[in-house]
């Protein structure tokens, strides 16, 4: 799916930011390919899942991430276009 972004152009974010992205992305998807599929073939409980998102941060880290993002996005368009594309992002609710 393509989204109309405002401007044109390239994005800068400083080495060492992308290479700690990277590994982060690369073990949530990873590590949560495996905790699924224990969790969806009945060898391990839910709570797994849990644990792992509290053992490594992953709520944190993934907010850095999405300060690093941001940060460079609004460099580039402006904290007000970079607001109206997070808020129109999927949010879960009960």
């Amino acid at each position: 799916m393509t989204e109309s972004v405002p401007g044109e152009g390239t994005v800068e974010i400083p080495l060492a930011d992308m290479v700690n992205a990277v590994r982060d992305l690369n073990e949530y998807v990873v590590s949560l390919d495996r905790i699924l599929s224990r969790i969806g073939t009945g060898g391990k409980s839910p709570e797994i899942l849990l644990q792992y998102i509290v053992d490594r941060n992953v709520l944190r880290r993934i907010a850095d991430l999405r300060t690093v993002v941001c940060d460079a996005l609004e460099d580039r368009i402006g904290e007000e276009a970079v607001d109206e594309i997070a808020d129109g992002a999927y949010f879960y609710t009960d």
